[in-house]
């Protein structure tokens, strides 16, 4: 369902597919892909007793260059057309091919035989300063024919209890082409917050798309 007000924030530069190589992990990072507005050597928490110590208040490794660390994957999949029950061709990834920032990105694809279908990367962030969020879409070539859709999540649920109908999904990725960073308004939200970012498919086509720089942006 399309729920959020999304600000478009202009185009980056440099490329989006899906393929690649770099290891899972849970574990935090300690790149981070923006300066704290408090300071740089001073921690945001700092004077603010409301904000959760245990919890990051930056996007951890959001230009994925160390891999998935800090990211969990999530997905909300079909079943393949047919008799079949497994859930159609999936996959999430991080490739050194294009990249907005950095040298590597996270590169997703589906299988759109079944004219549906959600996955996504996703990590909890203190969002009581954030604005916003915002990221990287790289598109190959700007085309009508609509296949996929920006997928964004902010809030309470947790990733794995997330569903295809809990995202915003009302961008388009089609409609540009190269990079293109997208904005969320998160404003409203205060404290700790699950922050999902993905792809949803809605043509029978297999799709691949990468996204890259992942980060808040703060009140100064």
């Amino acid at each position: 369902m399309r729920r959020r007000k999304i600000l478009n924030a202009g185009t980056a530069a440099l490329g989006v597919a899906l393929a690649g190589h770099m290891g899972v992990s849970q574990s935090k990072s300690s790149d981070e892909n923006k300066e704290l507005h408090s300071g740089p050597n001073q921690d945001p928490r700092d004077g603010n007793p409301d904000l959760d110590p245990t919890v990051p208040t930056t996007v951890q490794n959001g230009s994925f260059e160390c891999g998935l660390d800090s990211w969990m994957i999530g997905k909300d999949l079909p079943e393949e057309p047919g008799d079949s029950s497994d859930k159609i061709d999936h996959s999430v990834k991080t490739v050194t091919r294009k990249a907005s920032d950095g040298c590597a990105s996270v590169e997703f694809y589906l299988d759109g035989s079944a004219d549906d279908g959600t996955i996504w990367v996703a990590q909890t962030v203190d969002l009581s300063d954030a604005d916003s969020v915002l990221f990287d879409v790289y598109n190959e070539q700007k085309s009508f024919n609509i296949l996929t859709q920006v997928a964004f999540y902010a809030g309470s649920k947790e990733s794995d209890e997330l569903v295809e109908t809990d995202f915003d999904r009302s961008n388009d990725v089609e409609a540009h082409s190269g990079w293109k960073t997208f904005r969320y308004d998160v404003s409203d939200i205060d404290g700790a917050a699950t922050v999902a970012v993905g792809m949803n498919i809605v043509w029978e086509t297999g799709v691949k798309h990468m996204y890259d720089n992942i980060r808040l942006q703060t009140s100064e």
